[in-house]
């Protein structure tokens, strides 16, 4: 064997040894989230679209369900490992002793905007909180901010919520169920709110009972999950705080994303009333929705400290 051949035999050893040597790039995390197809969660769908989950290395799945409740019980549950959630949900279950906390925040309460309302049939007589009295009113959850907000009002107003039958549905469905008279009246939130339009004609934005202003939505983990990962938890926080500061800005464009999400037409995302997002997990905006679930959850709670119920990187 000629000297030349040897050298590069032995050279070609050399790099195909010191090449297995070198560990292989591990992949991203999956992290499967799972959200509630409606403007509040919005950023989820518009950071997904516009890349920052992948230029951040996140490889995020996205499952759909129809109300926060179910969603808090499939990430405690390891059915998911983020999930988009009412604060008022989060705080019952937190209550209860499920180890769930905010990671980033969600959509606010503002009620200039009434991006949510009572409603109740085109033809229907009912219009005060008293005439609400001994009727049937569609929520999304007995442990929601539909359910907690509805009963606030009718209580501000002089109703008896006492009297009041509540029936669980979720959003898509609740126009119909109004206009066809299965239920007396309907707390829907938008998008789904704006296509209800034909339908149904609106009685209050009842969520300023609990207050003007308030974060109601944010994105949830659990303790376990966040330990196990904290840099992907701190990456998360940070993207919907960017995607919050981009849609804020952003309303034409981020209504295009959301046809991709929701069974709303181009008309109804151009005309309905739009989210704001919070950008930080401000305990002051989170505290409204607890006190609302400390006073009328179906099971006794305490007033828990918003801060409780927040994860900080």
């Amino acid at each position: 064997m000629s000297f030349a051949r040897t050298f590069v035999l032995a050279m070609m050893t050399l790099v195909l040894g010191a090449t297995a040597s070198v560990p292989a790039l591990a992949a991203p995390l999956t992290i499967n989230v799972i959200s509630l197809p409606s403007d509040t969660a919005g950023t989820l769908y518009y950071a997904d679209e516009l890349g920052y989950f992948k230029a951040a290395g996140l490889d995020v799945k996205i499952t759909d369900m129809t109300s926060s409740p179910p969603i808090v019980a499939a990430v405690a549950s390891g059915a998911g490992d983020i999930g988009f959630s009412v604060v008022t949900s989060t705080a019952v279950a937190h209550e209860r002793g499920i180890p769930v906390r905010f990671i980033a925040p969600g959509a606010m309460w503002v009620t200039a905007l009434a991006t949510a309302e009572l409603v109740v049939a085109k033809d229907s007589p009912l219009q005060s909180a008293a005439s609400f009295n001994g009727k049937t009113i569609a929520i999304t959850g007995l442990a929601d901010l539909t359910y907690y907000g509805t009963k606030a009002w009718i209580d501000r107003n002089g109703g008896d919520t006492a009297s009041i039958k509540w029936v669980e549905l979720p959003f898509p469905e609740m126009a119909a169920a109004v206009a066809t008279h299965r239920v007396d009246g309907a707390m829907i939130a938008e998008p789904f709110l704006e296509a209800a339009k034909s339908q149904v004609k609106f009685v209050a934005p009842v969520d300023d009972a609990v207050a003007p202003r308030f974060m109601s939505t944010g994105w949830i983990a659990t303790d376990a999950w966040i330990k196990a990962h904290p840099v992907e938890a701190a990456k998360f926080a940070e993207i919907m705080r960017q995607t919050a500061v981009w849609a804020n800005a952003h309303q034409k464009e981020s209504a295009q994303i959301l046809l991709h999400h929701t069974r709303i037409t181009a008309e109804t995302a151009a005309t309905m009333s739009r989210v704001t997002y919070a950008t930080t997990l401000d305990p002051k905006l989170l505290q409204p929705s607890i006190d609302a679930a400390a006073k009328y959850a179906t099971t006794p709670m305490r007033v828990t400290p918003a801060t409780e119920l927040i994860w900080r990187p």
